[in-house]
């Protein structure tokens, strides 16, 4: 499950993500393995995705800025 809330603060906007990974069933060495694979990874792609959003963000609330699909941010 993953949720992503708008919250207002000042002048500003804060972006929060929440996520939740549950492993695939009861055994538990595919759910040490997906802990130990899975949540860094997770984490890794999330932190990018969120700088992403932010970085282009910040760029639309600039005069004259326009977000183009397909421009990496990173």
């Amino acid at each position: 499950m993953w949720i992503f809330h708008l919250r207002v603060r000042g002048a500003g906007t804060r972006l929060i993500s929440r996520n939740r990974i549950i492993p695939p069933g009861p055994n538990r060495m595919v759910r040490a393995l997906y802990d130990t694979v899975m949540a860094p990874g997770s984490l890794i792609m999330e932190r990018r995705m969120l700088r992403g959003i932010k970085h282009r963000a910040e760029g639309l609330s600039g005069a004259g800025s326009a977000w183009r699909p397909g421009v990496r941010c990173g």
